[in-house]
This record gives C-alpha cells, structure tokens and sequence, in this order.
C-alpha cells in the first residue's frame, strides 16, 4: 500500500504502516503520517499497542524457549490424560 505524500491517512492507511513498522523501517514521512494519525484515533492507538503487547510477548517467548537446554514434554500421565479426553471427544 502506497501512502500519498500527505499528513493525514487513513485508518488502513495507518493500521498498514503499523504492521509495516513490525517488519521494516518506516521513511521519515511515514512515520510523520503514523504519529500524527495515531494522536487523533483512538482505535488505531489501540490497534499499534495491541501489535506491540503481541510482539513483545512473542519476543520474550521465542527467548525463553531459546534459553531452555531441553525440549518441553509431557509426562506420561499428562499424555494419558490427553489420549483419554481424545477418545471420549470422538464418541
């Protein structure tokens, strides 16, 4: 999506520009366009600290997991229970 050389976008103007920012670098003017869109509406605001709450939390996951020296499993008792609660959701 392409915004125009103006101040104010859109809402899928600005939502665009905040996935945008999740994966590369905005120009000057993108980002002018974005801080301003995002002081007037209050939904896109949400939208941009939404994405960044879900970001965050994906980052410090992917960085625990890293940090684990073994790989998570269940017990045999947990996949007992989850066998069972198969076979009772199938009948």
């Amino acid at each position: 999506m392409e915004t125009k050389n103006k101040l104010m976008i859109t809402c899928k103007e600005a939502t665009y520009l905040v996935s945008k920012k999740q994966q590369d670098k905005l120009s000057f003017l993108e980002k002018m366009q974005l801080q301003f869109h995002l002081m007037i509406c209050s939904y896109c605001r949400r939208f941009a600290n939404q994405i960044d709450f879900i970001t965050k939390g994906i980052v410090r996951l992917r960085s625990r997991i890293e940090k684990q020296s073994t790989s998570i499993s269940l017990t045999s008792a947990q996949k007992d229970k989850m066998k069972e609660a198969l076979r009772n959701q199938q009948k």
